[in-house]
């Protein structure tokens, strides 16, 4: 929803024959990249409907096993939830068979029921310096029936190796109707224009972040961080055990307790971006105010990184508290 203009372009890139090489996808979480490449890799081995219309049929065998990511021509690559990189085997199997197995050599392989291959890194953030290495050759020179897509969050979190190899492809946040039909419609959220338009917002336009948001517990959440945020002098204690109660309440999976840690800092950034907006007649509270969103972004990442959750917010806790970035080289 929202990216009309870019389905255009892939539409008339495969009418002229030019659909080959690389290609990055950028954007806010749940914007639509991975739907994007899904509809893509549907288009190019559907089995009914010509590529160039851009409209895969979803019911024949080869579109209903892309949906199932059961396609043999289809290679895709994530981050396993246990992991903080994607490991070097996926990509050029193990010591005892490199090159032998894993992404680089699949993408590669003739087709084996469609026209083309599509290979898919789902988590493009989470390639190390060496992961990203082995991809370079592959990267530069696919093969000819081969489309490579890599699914990021922004181009600053790719090695620059891997930016100039690739076409990169920019997503928007959605706005307006498109946001409030992605709300409702998809995520079943009942909420006014106002208050989903907040959210998104509030999330910096992660719509996984903004889902959450618009639920009902989140309400007190976002009370909670307010009193403390919006306090001069943020109680260490009190933020640390608001943060702690929030991430406990999403359950024992790793991966759930990462995004209500999202939900926190993402709330953070807006908040303090919202106080510099209005606190530049006064030197001191703008510092104050540019400490503490330079360490809630700083703490996004580190929940990236899978940063032990205990350390991470007893430490962001009492940055906050003291309007320090926790860094050496802080602005104040």
């Amino acid at each position: 929803m929202g990216h009309k203009q870019i389905e255009a372009w892939f539409a008339n890139a495969i009418r002229k024959g030019r659909l080959t090489g690389s290609f990055l996808f950028v954007g806010q979480p749940g914007v639509g990249k991975r739907t994007t490449a899904n509809l893509l890799a549907q288009t190019l081995l559907c089995e009914r409907n010509h590529p160039e219309e851009m409209n895969p049929c979803g019911v024949c065998e080869g579109c209903v096993q892309v949906a199932a990511k059961t396609h043999p021509d289809v290679t895709r690559v994530g981050k396993p939830s246990d992991k903080s990189f994607i490991p070097l085997e996926l990509l050029i199997g193990p010591p005892d068979a490199r090159m032998q197995e894993g992404f680089c050599r699949d993408v590669r392989l003739r087709p084996m029921r469609g026209r083309r291959r599509v290979a898919i890194i789902e988590d493009a953030d989470f390639l190390n310096e060496e992961g990203a290495n082995c991809l370079l050759k592959t990267l530069e020179e696919p093969s000819a029936n081969a489309v490579i897509l890599l699914i990021g969050t922004s181009e600053q979190r790719q090695l620059p190796t891997i930016r100039s190899r690739c076409r990169v492809i920019r997503f928007q946040s959605p706005s307006g109707e498109n946001a409030v039909r992605l709300m409702r419609d998809v995520h079943a959220i009942e909420a006014s224009d106002e208050q989903i338009a907040d959210a998104i917002e509030v999330a910096g336009g992660d719509m996984h972040v903004a889902t959450r948001l618009l639920s009902g517990e989140a309400d007190k959440l976002r009370d909670a961080l307010r009193s403390q945020f919006g306090s001069k002098t943020p109680d260490p204690v009190a933020l640390c055990r608001i943060i702690n109660a929030h991430v406990e309440q999403s359950g024992k999976e790793a991966s759930k307790r990462r995004a209500a840690m999202r939900d926190v800092f993402s709330f953070a950034v807006q908040h303090y971006r919202q106080q510099l907006r209005q606190a530049f007649d006064s030197r001191l509270a703008t510092l104050h105010s540019l400490n503490r969103l330079d360490r809630s972004i700083r703490a996004l990442r580190e929940v990236d990184r899978s940063a032990n959750q205990s350390t991470l917010i007893e430490c962001y806790s009492a940055d906050i508290a003291a309007a320090t970035t926790g860094d050496r080289g802080e602005i104040g």
